[in-house]
């Protein structure tokens, strides 16, 4: 009997490093939701066109156990043509702009609840607008580049449920073309920042 005592405690005192490192080895999964307000910069079409971009999105995100992954996120956000500038812009009305994201998002955990992310990677914005009164449809966008910093707080002991939010760029590229290089710059580029908060569960 006492050796089975002993080996029982042999086999517990190696099992349990085993069991944490094979913990340590998983990779994690979480999928979130979000609401962002976002706001053109500079002199060009969004900033002087548009109000801000509010709206909603969604991601999923794989994390390794060395703290890269990579996340896929799509945001839809809304605008409307500022007054007195309809004529500037063709009298578009329900404008959306949504972003399609890939990015690699590198993790830092400062506290036991608290984590840092930072991402950067490539987006598709579009912006689609209709045409008052009628229902004709306007679009355009191209690819881009996002980056973001975000804040994650878990708000349970088993650090599934989170709190996110954070700040967002993005580098928006039309395919407006004009002779004029300035018309052209103009309606084709544009800087956009933003901020977001969400709820995030990690399976």
């Amino acid at each position: 009997m006492k050796i089975f005592y002993i080996f029982l405690m042999v086999t517990v005192s190696f099992s349990a490093p085993a069991q944490k490192n094979k913990k340590r080895m998983d990779i994690s999964a979480s999928a979130e939701t979000r609401v962002s307000l976002v706001q053109a910069l500079g002199n060009n079409s969004l900033a002087k066109n548009f109000g801000t971009f509010y709206g909603f999105g969604f991601g999923g995100q794989l994390m390794t156990p060395i703290n890269w992954g990579i996340s896929m996120d799509y945001n839809l956000l809304f605008s409307d043509v500022k007054f007195g500038r309809q004529n500037y812009y063709g009298n578009l009305g329900s404008s959306r702009l949504s972003e399609t994201a890939l990015s690699i998002v590198h993790r830092d955990q400062p506290g036991n609840y608290f984590y840092i992310e930072e991402s950067a990677g490539f987006a598709i914005l579009r912006l689609n607008s209709s045409i008052t009164p009628g229902k004709e449809k306007y679009s355009e966008g191209k690819g881009g580049i996002s980056a973001g910093l975000k804040g994650v707080y878990s708000i349970d002991r088993e650090d599934h449920q989170q709190f996110v939010f954070g700040l967002r760029a993005q580098y928006y590229r039309s395919g407006v073309y004009n002779e004029n290089r300035e018309i052209r710059k103009f309606y084709s580029h544009a800087w956009l920042a933003g901020v977001f908060f969400g709820y995030r569960y990690k399976f």
